[in-house]
């Protein structure tokens, strides 16, 4: 009985304190996002985030791009779970047009039967990309890895 009042308290908790944060923060908004991307923009080395274990993607002006430790798929919900890392090669190109969607990269991996789409948007005038791990183990969740242009030439 004394359990299920602390439990029950403990709820009522919870939702307050959601429903207050909620109100005083308003709703979040989506990222900008840009028309489109121009070559020159995408050509260089983009680095990922520390919390995705720093990969690397080199988008060169031929078309070709190499990338290191690129992540591939999450193990899912645990304790110990890791991400699948691809270090590989292949060809990339951006699309600007595709009718709904902001503009994406598409990596294509030349010894993988894979592709990756990374969708585009604006931090700070910035322009970041947003890669999206899809996790297999357990419940399957999406986890976001962000990329940031720190080169212009991809073999810095």
């Amino acid at each position: 009985m004394q359990f299920d009042i602390f439990r029950i308290g403990a709820s009522l908790a919870t939702v307050t304190v959601i429903a207050v944060a909620t109100s005083a923060c308003g709703t979040a908004k989506p990222a900008p996002t840009p028309k489109a991307v121009t070559h020159a923009e995408l050509v260089g080395r983009w680095d990922g985030e520390g919390d995705c274990g720093s990969p690397i993607v080199r988008l060169r002006d031929d078309y070709t791009f190499s990338s290191k430790d690129f992540p591939v798929q999450w193990d899912g919900p645990v304790p110990d779970s890791q991400v699948t890392r691809l270090s590989s090669d292949g060809k990339w190109h951006g699309v600007n047009n595709d009718p709904g969607l902001t503009p994406y990269l598409v990596l294509s991996f030349k010894n993988h039967n894979d592709y990756q789409f990374l969708p585009f948007y604006l931090e700070h005038g910035k322009l970041l990309m947003d890669g999206t791990v899809a996790a297999d183990g357990g419940d399957p969740y999406p986890y976001e890895c962000h990329y940031k242009r720190t080169s212009a030439d991809p073999e810095d």
